[in-house]
């Protein structure tokens, strides 16, 4: 099983390619530093045969519909050799989905494992737009994460597009819990145009993923408070009574305030109003975006189905035999 990488998508294909041939050098090098690199991918059984992990699948690539029609060209762009920075040949910008498919052609099939083809999911997106993005990359994450028995290994690249997006991503890996890597790619000063990595240090820069995905007596516990504002002690036994099957190794309200109540009032989620406690300001902001993600999940679609139902995603199989 591979990676899907999702990723933004602005008017620079090097965003794209670049991690991609960086990820296909290391692929292909597979020295001890290589294989540590790659050694939280794939299943079990691949790292105890010592078979190589982290090759590519498939790519889902959020952008505006600018970009997607070709009204909006790419920017000019230069092939420079793996690992250097070069100012030439510069080529001219063009159509991006027909430009980066080519170049896809060229670098995918050294991090493909094995199969004969890609799959690139081209999603629509509203750049100034941030719930309408989060809500088309939560369906993606929620598509992912619930096929086959473990769902489909993502990595999520913060480089390209632009903040919407980028925050957009961000949060959807955070709130699902579902992503393996967050990561950035970063270019030497003057190698912006460059469509391959430009130096080994300091170009792929791994960020951390910071899970707020919340536990079901936490959802609980919110769910009390929606109704009306109560004390620790009415908390208690109205979740002793309507949760109980969550409530397993709680007996006693103290511990009920240390395990839960306390760190739920430390992040905001509930706040204390006249000895009682309320809804806290974190969660107003918290919940549309969970509810979103609870969709997602209830929906149970793949991705593939998803591309069959939605207008603003589509599927395209790239031929990558050489």
């Amino acid at each position: 099983m591979g990676v899907y990488h999702l990723m933004g998508l602005g008017r620079s294909v090097g965003v794209i390619t670049g991690p991609i041939s960086y990820l296909a050098h290391r692929y292909q090098r597979w020295n001890t530093d290589d294989q540590v690199f790659f050694a939280r991918s794939g299943e079990v059984r691949q790292r105890q045969k010592n078979q190589k992990v982290g090759d590519i699948q498939a790519l889902v690539l959020f952008t505006t519909p600018e970009i997607l029609s070709g009204g909006l060209l790419c920017l000019d762009y230069i092939d420079n050799p793996d690992g250097r920075v070069t100012e030439v040949p510069q080529k001219k910008g063009g159509a991006t989905k027909e430009i980066l498919g080519q170049m896809l052609k060229r670098r995918w099939p050294s991090i493909v494992g094995g199969r004969e083809s890609g799959d690139v999911f081209w999603c629509e997106i509203d750049r100034r737009d941030i719930q309408m993005t989060y809500n088309r990359i939560i369906q993606i994450v929620a598509a992912l994460s619930s096929s086959g028995g473990q769902g489909h290994e993502m990595w999520i690249n913060l480089t390209g597009g632009n903040n919407v997006i980028n925050l957009a991503l961000e949060l959807a890996a955070n709130l699902s819990g579902e992503v393996a890597r967050l990561y950035y790619i970063q270019a030497e000063t003057g190698a912006e145009k460059c469509t391959r990595f430009t130096a080994e240090n300091g170009y792929w820069v791994e960020l951390p993923v910071m899970p707020l995905a919340l536990g079901r007596l936490t959802l609980a516990i919110l769910d009390l408070l929606t109704h009306k504002a109560m004390t620790s002690e009415e908390l208690y036994s109205r979740a002793h009574t309507e949760y109980w099957d969550l409530m397993h190794g709680i007996s006693s309200q103290e511990a009920f305030m240390e395990a839960y109540l306390r760190p739920m009032w430390k992040q905001g989620l509930i706040a204390e109003s006249e000895a009682s406690y309320v809804m806290g300001p974190q969660w107003a902001l918290i919940q549309p975006y969970q509810e979103r993600l609870q969709i997602a999940q209830r929906t149970q679609r793949s991705l593939e189905q998803l591309a069959q139902q939605e207008s603003w995603i589509t599927r395209e199989t790239l031929n990558l035999t050489r």
